[in-house]
């Protein structure tokens, strides 16, 4: 008999129940019978579902409803970091459309490389900020820092193009050609098998055409095989190849390796990323149960959040300091004061949740198992008509409830609750208090809930 709680199972046994009862299945039907039949009813099922979750629009409903609740929780909990931070990713926009303005008919009759390459790393970089504070209010602290490692490489190249000057911008202007070959090669191997059209003969020659003319144009050191760094290699002093971390060196922005490092295993698919996630909080010397983080938390805002803050200021202030003038210097001291704003009421939000966290988990640790069955479970799941009748003298859950002097809902923790709720369970039943019988039906909820022969145990 297949597993109750298996609605598939039900379904395929249904069908080669049908299927022998019309004659159209021996008594022992072959593995090939039973596979085309078994394949049949999976096709069903599974147009099944499909039209079910295109349809569900309660399921929606409930999504957005407790989507909108849990909004209400950033907003009280981060929402003064959360503006400051938006504040100054609009002050940053603004003087950036600004300095641009100013000086872009300038730049381009001058042919300043380094203005160009500046103006579109603070474009980008104010977007991706936009992109952190947007994660950091849907309560994805791990996306958002995801984000922030790459609002750090933006401060990297523009500390490092600011100080090399303009060859080096302009090498980085142009090396995005060099880097479509690279990527066209690349994609050519796999076309076929991503069922994609191959790129054209003449178009791959017009690109190592394009990369011939930049090599010899740039030098050999401009080619690193789509790498990512080239544009770097004439002015980069370290041993070897630039790589992010020795730009990163260069422009004396190396003690945020290890958040870098941390970061980077927000990306990455590793173990530390994903076992350690920004939001849960991790309280040691407090007992806490096991979490899987598979959505939004309102949790580990505070590092992306000061971070972005900081990053996004070093590419504004370099920015800045290129075309300097005596009104944009005071923004920078008045940005300087915002940011360090940003970070403090970061702290301060993070700090409060800590403490709330570690107040709930201790009142959490404290709890014994008739606290946990009401608290987690809840008497109105765990006092069913079945077990009522089975082990009272109520006939329901209803004549159950309508005989205490409290709801069912309103049982979270026995120690509060009224006397004459122990009297009514020892007058009506051979329990003695309602202690023993929220741990019997904890029991059989335990066993009704959990399917044991997941689990392989030693008898």
């Amino acid at each position: 008999m297949p597993n109750d709680t298996d609605p598939l199972s039900q379904a395929i046994h249904d069908q080669l129940l049908e299927l022998l009862q019309e004659g159209e299945l021996d008594e022992e039907p072959t593995e090939d019978e039973i596979a085309e039949a078994t394949s049949e009813v999976i096709e069903a099922v599974g147009d099944s579902m499909y039209q079910q979750v295109r349809e569900d629009d309660e399921g929606l409903r409930r999504l957005y409803e407790t989507k909108a609740e849990f909004q209400r929780g950033i907003e009280d909990r981060w929402g003064e970091p959360l503006e400051l931070l938006e504040r100054f990713i609009i002050w940053s926009q603004e003087t950036g459309d600004a300095i641009n303005s100013e000086y872009r008919l300038q730049a381009a009759q001058e042919q300043d490389f380094v203005f160009d390459a500046l103006t579109r790393l603070h474009a980008r970089a104010v977007q991706v900020a936009m992109e952190i504070h947007h994660l950091l209010k849907g309560g994805f602290a791990d996306g958002a820092f995801a984000r922030w490692r790459s609002l750090h490489e933006l401060s990297i190249t523009t500390s490092f193009i600011k100080q090399a000057g303009s060859d080096t911008a302009e090498r980085f202007l142009h090396y995005r050609y060099l880097w479509e070959y690279y990527f066209a090669q690349t994609y050519q191997e796999h076309a076929d098998d991503l069922d994609e059209e191959q790129i054209a003969d003449e178009t791959m020659a017009s690109l190592e055409e394009g990369k011939v003319e930049l090599v010899e144009r740039f030098g050999s050191d401009f080619d690193d095989n789509g790498y990512g760094t080239g544009w770097a290699a004439d002015a980069y002093e370290g041993g070897g190849g630039p790589s992010i971390r020795g730009l990163q060196e260069a422009g004396d922005l190396d003690h945020y390796q290890p958040y870098y490092r941390l970061a980077s295993e927000s990306v990455h698919g590793g173990s530390k990323g994903t076992l350690d996630r920004l939001g849960i909080i991790d309280i040691p010397d407090v007992e806490q149960p096991d979490l899987l983080l598979a959505g939004p938390s309102n949790a580990g805002f505070a590092r992306p959040g000061q971070l972005t803050a900081v990053s996004l200021a070093q590419i504004t202030f370099a920015f800045i300091e290129w075309q300097s003038s005596a009104t944009h210097v005071a923004e920078m001291k008045g940005m300087e004061q915002l940011v360090s704003d940003i970070q403090d009421t970061f702290a301060a939000a993070a700090e409060e949740l800590e403490e709330d966290e570690r107040d709930r988990l201790e009142e959490w640790a404290d709890q014994d198992i008739v606290d946990i069955a009401l608290n987690h479970v809840g008497a109105p799941v765990l006092f069913t008509d079945e077990f009522v009748r089975e082990q009272t003298e109520f006939e329901s859950q209803l004549a159950f409830e309508n005989a205490l002097p409290v709801n069912l809902d309103e049982m979270t923790d026995v120690d509060d609750l009224p006397q004459a709720v122990d009297t009514t369970i020892r007058t009506n039943s051979d329990y003695s208090s309602l202690e023993e019988l929220v741990d019997a039906a904890f029991e059989e909820w335990v066993y009704r809930e959990v399917d044991f022969s997941e689990f392989d145990v030693d008898s």
